[in-house]
């Protein structure tokens, strides 16, 4: 409680205001304003000219990353259609195995089938 009288003895106590004129600012380097400094024609097209490279840049970017994202997509198309064909490849090839007359013999042969000439029939159109 009496901390919060001190905060307002502090508080109520008036400082001495002390008025300074304008010739005394001036003599004093720390409150002298500094003028800003304006951009001539060349800063400004610079300035422009900039903008203009990282823009072109920026769009740059964005577009070859479109072009490698199409490139991956179309060879993934690629690389799928490569496996159907060499599946379709290795089925055609055990079809071939599978219809081949030595092996057909041999499972006739285990059946106890056999192979006449004379029951074979030719048939054209």
């Amino acid at each position: 409680m009496a901390q919060n009288n001190l905060a307002r003895n502090l508080t109520s106590q008036e400082e001495p205001q002390i008025n300074v004129s304008a010739p005394e600012r001036a003599i004093n380097p720390g409150t002298v304003a500094k003028p800003h400094l304006k951009l001539n024609s060349f800063e400004k097209l610079l300035i422009v000219c900039g903008s203009a490279v990282l823009t072109v840049l920026m769009l740059l970017v964005v577009s070859s990353k479109i072009a490698l994202s199409d490139s991956q997509h179309q060879l993934q198309h690629l690389d799928s259609q490569i496996t159907m064909n060499s599946n379709n490849t290795n089925l055609q090839q055990q079809v071939g195995e599978l219809q081949s007359s030595s092996r057909l013999q041999k499972i006739a042969k285990e059946n106890g089938m056999s192979l006449s000439n004379g029951n074979i029939r030719n048939v054209t159109k």
